[in-house]
């Protein structure tokens, strides 16, 4: 018995060599440069923010604030980090201002009607966590509720160009009863 169990292992440990050998459990490198050009073009578009119409503030403005890495170690030891914005000047000229917003809702609430919410140029990926940058995100806050929508919404609203420490959000709209 034991010699059966000798000679099992054996050939386990030789097809294990040669599995290694002939790469098969090798991690095969993608590079965007070796897809069709069609291909890139579509990769491309898909993460292309929203094209506003009307009089709406483009997503380009709100992109062009930097989002600065704030570093520090606690009375614990730890690393806390903070983004925070260094605001363009474009941007901060429209601070208290009625400015008009086009883009996706993202709820903080499970309502079909929203009073506070986030919007942002990308549409709803996940129902946790919005996946851009705290420049690309404008925190809603409505007296009136607003239907729920996957589609772009445009909103009215004063702009408040104000960093939040506790919350990292950079911009807030607030938008009265119309």
């Amino acid at each position: 018995m034991k010699i059966i169990i000798t000679i099992i292992y054996q050939y386990l440990l030789i097809f294990t060599c040669l599995l290694f050998t002939f790469n098969a459990f090798s991690f095969e490198n993608y590079n965007l440069n070796d897809i069709d050009p069609s291909e890139n073009e579509v990769i491309e578009n898909m993460y292309k923010p929203l094209k506003v119409t009307g009089d709406a503030i483009p997503w380009d403005l709100f992109n062009k604030t930097k989002e600065i890495e704030d570093c520090t170690i606690d009375k614990d030891g730890y690393d806390y980090c903070l983004i925070k914005p260094l605001y363009d000047s474009g941007i901060k000229k429209l601070n208290d201002t009625t400015v008009t917003v086009m883009g996706f809702m993202f709820p903080l609430e499970q309502s079909e009607k929203q009073k506070k919410f986030l919007l942002g140029p990308y549409p709803l990926g996940c129902p946790f966590h919005y996946h851009v940058g705290p420049s690309q995100v404008i925190e809603i806050s409505s007296t009136e509720p607003i239907d729920f929508s996957f589609d772009p919404i445009t909103i009215t609203g004063k702009l408040k160009v104000n960093y939040n420490k506790e919350t990292g959000t950079f911009y807030y709209l607030e938008r009265k009863k119309s």
